[in-house]
């Protein structure tokens, strides 16, 4: 298997990873959500909910891209 450059998309989500699993990240989406479900609306809920689900998802596909990585790299 030949080892390719990610596509833009995936550098995207890779550096939205980096960036929520940094300290600078976490703390700055901690209090996102927090003031997104202190609004106690349905559109606070619903945004808060859409970013997590997006910060879960990225976390997905890096730690996918990392297996496949690793994988084609030995």
């Amino acid at each position: 298997m030949t080892a390719t450059a990610p596509s833009r998309f995936l550098r995207l989500v890779l550096r939205a990873d980096a960036f929520a699993v940094s300290r600078t990240g976490t703390m700055t989406l901690i209090p996102v959500l927090t003031v997104l479900v202190g609004t106690d609306t349905a559109g606070g809920y619903t945004a808060a909910g859409v970013l997590f689900a997006a910060v879960v998802a990225a976390g997905m596909a890096a730690r996918r891209h990392e297996r496949a990585a690793g994988a084609s790299r030995s």
